[in-house]
């Protein structure tokens, strides 16, 4: 039986080769993304998320049977905005899609950077779900590194990294959250998160073409062959989590990043 699958930032990266692995597999997917996609929608804005949620309804005629939430990055003025609230928009705004389905799943690209040292008054406000809030508290935590009009292009980058990892921690603990709810489990629907490490993608070329961090960053990877990895081994990941055949797995963090994360953490758990 053919599936119909969403994919939020369908036209590059990871969210492209995804696109391409399902519909090479028999799927239908319904691509989302700034441009060049079904649904044309900016995930950083409340009518984005309006357009995200009614096209894709339009599209599908009201049921779909998973989503792929890939869409992420941005500049740090949206950082939250896209890789944390317009996350749970696409999520919740979907959801209710999803429970027609025999085989409800959910998947979310998150990152290794959420595993770094994150502000708690930030994740605190993410988590409250009060979006002035958690821009406020962002504004906040960039003016502790420097003024706006004096911030240097080192400091805006360390900024913008800072930003991201925090707003994709905050992702990973509302989907643990809410995965185990009546509204996603209690309705048969697996809710995941992936978290890439080093990806050839756009959204890396800040790090790959520059030889020095390239290096610097792949001495960070343990296993040999795994850097930089390529968005077609996170696409068969990511379409393995929103397939049938995963029929137990719900509320779990998968770092795919060859073993970063382990040789970080050890023994540790999430």
């Amino acid at each position: 039986m053919e599936r119909t699958y969403v994919v939020t930032g369908a036209a590059s990266g990871i969210g492209a080769a995804t696109t391409s692995y399902l519909r090479e597999r028999g799927g239908r997917v319904i691509t989302c993304d700034l441009n060049h996609a079904d649904v044309a929608a900016d995930l950083a804005t409340a009518a984005g998320r309006t357009e995200l949620v009614a096209g894709v309804t339009r599209l599908s005629g009201g049921k779909i049977d998973a989503i792929a939430a890939v869409a992420g990055g941005g500049p740090p003025q949206t950082s939250l905005q896209l890789n944390f609230f317009g996350t749970l928009a696409t999520l919740e705004g979907l959801r209710p899609l999803l429970t027609a389905s025999p085989a409800p799943r959910a998947v979310v690209v998150s990152s290794i950077a959420s595993y770094s040292p994150t502000d708690p008054v930030l994740v605190e406000a993410c988590l409250s779900l009060d979006e002035p809030r958690a821009i406020a508290a962002a504004l906040e935590f960039a003016t502790k590194t420097a003024p706006r009009d004096k911030m240097t292009e080192a400091q805006g980058l360390k900024v913008g990294l800072e930003l991201y990892a925090n707003a994709k921690h905050s992702l990973n603990c509302w989907c643990r959250r809410a995965a185990v709810t009546a509204e996603w489990a209690g309705a048969g629907i697996a809710l995941n998160v992936v978290a890439p490490g080093f990806i050839d993608t756009p959204a890396a070329a800040y790090i790959l073409a520059d030889p020095e961090r390239r290096a610097a960053m792949g001495r960070l990877v343990p296993m040999r062959g795994a850097y930089p990895g390529r968005p077609d081994e996170m696409a068969a990941v990511l379409a393995w989590c929103v397939s049938p055949e995963n029929s137990l797995m719900t509320g779990q963090v998968l770092f795919v990043d060859g073993g970063v994360e382990c040789s970080w953490r050890g023994e540790q758990v999430w």
